[in-house]
């Protein structure tokens, strides 16, 4: 983690809005290579203690579970709903989150869930046309746009992406992100439960959660649908476009992801 994170964190704790909260981070990581740790298998092809290393004086965010592993260097944590569980928190990690029920940040509010921001999804009501993997409209990834987050399908159009830009990264890694395994069985669908780290191991060992540990107390869920899956695949090569069109670089590391191979393919080891 970063010494310049503490220094926001503290300063957040200081202002009651969310809007206010994340205006801090706005341009504070202009000089930093934004990592971005999903949850995918791919993530757990690393060992943990060689990759906290090399994070270790990166800017680092981590989606959701990703933090039981690597949270000693992750500066924002990217947290919804979905595979909803508890997390043992540095006191330094700044925590986001996305709410998408009305509900949901009283929940947050009255169960004293860790939460320093969080922004409100919207388009998510009627139907996968109004995702931004569906209407290529990556300009509303912008968060100058709008503090309300479109629908991506999906965490990393959500809020990964959004953020990072927002706090002025040109360069992005991410580390984990596989999107889903395109097959044709699994068309027509509603959910397909995918993979993540922690159900096929890391680093060569089996690392799973015990039966009890993801909740979903307001809305939560697992899961996208092949539809959502291929459409941000089929995205992948305009969001590519978007990004160089705007200066910033995007990479990739894992050995599943379908995303356009216009989106260069790295190895951490080259970096």
């Amino acid at each position: 983690m970063l010494k310049r994170t503490s220094q926001i964190k503290q300063e957040m704790l200081s202002l009651d809005e969310s809007f206010d909260r994340l205006q801090l981070l706005r341009d504070k990581y202009k000089d930093k290579t934004a990592y971005i740790l999903a949850t995918g298998p791919s993530l757990g092809n690393h060992n943990v203690n060689k990759l906290k290393e090399f994070l270790s004086d990166k800017f680092v965010l981590g989606i959701k579970q990703s933090y039981d592993l690597y949270g000693d260097v992750i500066d924002i944590h990217l947290m919804n709903f979905c595979n909803y569980k508890d997390y043992n928190y540095n006191e330094d990690t700044i925590v986001s989150w996305i709410v998408y029920m009305q509900n949901q940040p009283y929940y947050i509010l009255q169960n004293n869930i860790k939460c320093d921001f969080m922004m409100p999804l919207v388009r998510n009501h009627a139907g996968h046309e109004n995702t931004i993997a569906y209407r290529r409209d990556f300009d509303s990834l912008l968060i100058d746009k709008s503090f309300e987050r479109p629908w991506g399908s999906g965490i990393m159009y959500e809020s990964a992406l959004p953020i990072a830009l927002y706090c002025g990264c040109k360069k992005i890694v991410t580390v984990g992100w596989d999107i889903g395994i395109l097959d044709s069985k699994n068309e027509g669908k509603t959910h397909i439960k995918y993979d993540h780290f922690y159900s096929e191991g890391v680093d060569g060992e089996k690392t799973k959660y015990g039966d009890n540990v993801f909740k979903t107390p307001v809305g939560g869920s697992s899961g996208m649908s092949h539809d959502e899956t291929r459409m941000v695949v089929d995205s992948t090569e305009d969001l590519h476009k978007f990004l160089e069109s705007i200066g910033v670089e995007l990479n990739i590391v894992s050995d599943r992801n379908p995303a356009s191979d216009k989106i260069k393919r790295i190895e951490l080891d080259e970096i």
